[in-house]
């Protein structure tokens, strides 16, 4: 009897340790598969952290870009002096005389001017708003987001002559019929602080003069009747707009 108990004893022992051997491949398989997700779960963890930066990187590449942008923007608009306008149109006319030269073209730096007038202050009409001409606090160089630095047209001469010409000839009043040949394209060029080219072309046969293309404010500094007939455009010379942004740029 006892020999069959303990026959009986050891299998219920021998049976118990399989049971407690199964249930711990049991848990450490439970755990390795834990462990897997817990590793999936990083993967995507740090795929979405990938993802996320490089969000954040398009992000700021975006808004520096932007940035540099804007302060291009701001250094064009820059408060130049009467004296440094002067210096870089005397410059951009220097080169654009170059240029009508090889085009067979005359350039004048009298692309504006006017006769007796009111106080109000002279502007042009283009694409990006009125750009200030001439500042007679009329209304005054705040209201306007773009003033002039200067300008040029190009014509055909009546003489032949090519380059930088003197235009004016023996009186305002007789203005550019004695030297310009209206038979032929002409383009008036206004050279904005903002580092835009601005052009006013006139068609063959079309005659004009120094105050085409420009306006004046009432006296009072209201908008007044005296506006523009011609409105100018964004020039498609880039030539002359990379120009007029490197000598901005210089001051």
């Amino acid at each position: 009897m006892k020999t069959s108990s303990y026959l009986v004893l050891g299998l219920c022992l021998l049976f118990l340790l399989s049971g407690c051997r199964s249930t711990g491949n049991k848990e450490n398989d439970k755990s390795v598969g834990s462990t897997d997700i817990e590793v999936s779960v990083t993967a995507k963890s740090d795929s979405s952290t990938s993802e996320t930066s490089s969000s954040s990187s398009s992000e700021f590449q975006e808004t520096q870009s932007s940035s540099q942008a804007d302060t291009v923007t701001r250094k064009n608009n820059t408060q130049l002096s009467n004296a440094q306008k002067a210096q870089i149109n005397q410059a951009f006319f220097d080169w654009a005389g170059q240029r009508a030269a090889i085009g067979n073209m005359a350039v004048s730096e009298w692309f504006f001017d006017h006769g007796a007038a009111g106080h109000g202050d002279w502007y042009a009409n283009t694409p990006d708003g009125q750009v200030q001409v001439q500042n007679n606090n009329m209304p005054g160089k705040s209201a306007f987001l773009i003033h002039a630095i200067g300008g040029c047209v190009f014509y055909t001469a009546k003489d032949g002559g090519v380059g930088k010409q003197e235009l004016f000839a023996d009186s305002f009043a007789s203005n550019y019929s004695v030297k310009m040949d209206f038979s032929k394209p002409v383009s008036k060029y206004l050279l904005g602080d903002n580092g835009r080219v601005y052009e006013l072309k006139s068609g063959n046969g079309v005659a004009l003069s120094t105050n085409t293309g420009f306006g004046e404010y009432a006296d009072d500094g209201s908008q007044g009747e005296y506006t523009p007939s011609q409105a100018f455009q964004i020039s498609e010379d880039t030539a002359a707009h990379e120009k007029l942004q490197e000598l901005i740029q210089s001051y």
